[in-house]
Order: structure tokens, then C-alpha cells, then sequence
């Protein structure tokens, strides 16, 4: 049993869907379906009551969900009660992140936990794959991390900043602003190589989305998306806050609905540090904003 599927079973209920949380939460609605599913297996009875005209939760759910809501409490509450120290010891705070994430890491949130800490130090390391940071966190490589896809179950997460997600296209293609989602239908993209987490969570976008665009180049290597869209060979999903990267090569669409992914800050489950207790503690506070944004 995990803080995170408790976390998601209170949600759901809070909500009043599994829908509704999975919008509230800025994840996947099959995540929180295999965490619940997960936990129901775990305790050996049904939680949510999946017949139709019946409500949502079973007897066993709704006690749950109580006893769920006191844990969380206890868990923010000793949270809470551990305000940073100014007088830590100067061992670095190891924060893992992928290539894009780590510019908002050095760029914004490291640089303000340093003015709150100057005697901490944080190193940010980056990672092609999201599954190397998980591993890194796992064997204590990493004290924490930034990722914007679900961790795993056996590690704890908690929700940051959310980023509204963009399609950038070369200049003479032709769509909206902002752009439906079934104008991706058949158009050439910059996708995800097909073996990576990431390209599986594309392609779960598609299928609910009902869309099937066309892969020019299938790679992990980001700078090779960027060559692309420049080129004018495709267009590309990307972070609105990363866009300006392009300049004038490119178009930066919404879409319609919007999109919008939200980072986790990850942390393996076992017992932290003081100074990484604290800097994980302000980066919940604060977020992960944008370069540029007020603090």
C-alpha cells in the first residue's frame, strides 16, 4: 500500500469519478485505475462500486477513504512540522531530471532553494530516460527527482507545476490556433522512439484522442526534434515554455481542449535526509515554475 494510491482513492472520491480525478490530478485516468485496482487486490475486497445506477464507493471504499484522509493528514501534518534548518550539513541534494526538465531545475527552482540554503548545495543530473532516473533513485544514486510521466508504485511522487502541452509546426502548415486534437490525424510528427515509456504515453494520448499521425523521425534524442520541426519535415508536442527555443522557425499552437502535463517530484520510500527533506519540501511549496516567472 502507497501514500500515492491513497491519494488517488480520496481523490476519486472527493471528485466523484475516476474521470474527474484524473483531470483534477493532471494524470492519466489508467493510472489511477491500476493504482486503485492495485490496492483492491492488496486488501482482497472492492472499493469502488463499478455497477451501473449504484454509487461510487462500496462500505469497505467509504471506510477507506476515511481512514485514508487521516493518514494524509498525519503525513502533511509532520510534514509540516519540519521546517528547514540554516544550519544543515553541506552534502549536496542529488536531483535527477530529463534533459528539458533540468533547465527549469538550474535555471529557476535550484537557484531560489539556494538563496533560502546557501549551505546546501543541489546537483542536477540529467537523464535521456525516464527509467534511468527511477533505477538511479531505487539504488540511492539520486535523492530525488523531477519527471513529467507517472513514477512507478514503488516509489512516492507528489504533483508540481502543471505545463500546458503545445504543437509546434513548421510555418507553412496550415492549422487553427488553437488546433483540435483530431487535426493531428495523418499529419507528420516528431515522435518518441517506439521502445521508451514516453512513446507509450503518446500513443495513449492517440488512441483516446482517436488519431493516428504520421512518424517522420522516431528518436529519444531531443535535438533531433528540434532539427526536424526547423527543417519544416514535421511538426512537434512540446512545452509552451520551451517553444521560444524555436524563435521564428516554427508556429506555437494550443490545442482545443488543452492539454497540460503536471511534473512529480519523486522520491524513493525510504527515510530522507534533513536537506533533502527540506529542499523537497519547497519545491512542493513552490512548484516548478518557468524560467522568468515570479517566484
Amino acid at each position: 500500500m502507497t501514500l500515492q494510491q491513497l491519494r488517488y482513492l480520496v481523490a476519486i472520491a472527493e471528485h466523484g469519478g475516476v474521470s474527474a480525478a484524473a483531470e483534477a490530478l493532471f494524470t492519466a485516468q489508467s493510472a489511477l485505475t491500476r493504482a486503485v485496482q492495485a490496492l483492491e487486490r492488496e486488501l482482497r475486497t472492492a472499493l469502488l462500486d463499478r455497477r451501473p445506477g449504484r454509487g461510487l464507493l462500496t462500505p469497505e471504499g467509504e471506510q477507506v477513504v476515511l481512514l485514508a484522509r487521516r493518514v494524509l493528514q498525519g503525513v502533511e501534518a509532520i510534514a509540516g512540522s519540519l521546517a528547514p534548518a540554516r544550519d544543515l550539513p553541506a552534502r549536496p541534494v542529488r536531483l535527477g531530471a530529463s534533459a528539458s526538465v533540468a533547465i527549469h531545475m538550474i535555471s529557476s527552482l535550484a537557484p531560489r532553494f539556494a538563496r533560502l540554503m546557501p549551505d546546501v548545495t543541489v546537483d542536477v543530473v540529467q537523464f535521456s530516460d525516464h527509467a534511468m532516473i527511477f533505477e538511479a533513485l531505487r539504488s540511492g544514486a539520486l535523492d530525488l527527482a523531477v519527471t513529467d510521466l507517472p513514477c512507478p508504485a514503488d516509489l512516492e511522487s507528489d504533483l508540481l507545476h502543471p505545463y500546458e502541452v503545445v504543437l509546434v509546426s513548421p510555418p507553412d502548415v496550415a492549422l487553427p490556433d488553437p488546433v483540435p486534437w483530431q487535426a493531428l490525424d495523418r499529419l507528420p510528427m516528431v515522435l518518441p522512439s517506439r521502445t521508451g515509456a514516453r512513446r507509450a504515453d503518446f500513443e495513449e494520448f492517440f488512441v483516446t484522442a482517436g488519431i493516428r499521425p504520421v512518424p517522420v523521425v522516431e528518436t529519444d534524442e531531443r535535438g533531433a526534434w528540434m532539427t526536424t520541426v526547423a527543417d519544416g519535415r514535421a511538426s512537434l508536442l512540446w512545452y509552451r515554455d520551451l517553444s521560444a527555443c524555436f524563435g521564428g522557425v516554427a508556429v506555437v499552437r494550443s490545442f482545443d481542449p488543452p492539454i497540460r502535463r503536471s511534473m512529480e517530484l519523486v522520491t524513493a520510500r525510504h527515510p530522507l535526509r534533513p536537506e533533502v527533506r527540506a529542499f523537497s519540501k519547497f519545491a512542493r511549496q513552490a512548484g516548478v515554475r518557468p524560467p522568468g516567472s515570479t517566484p
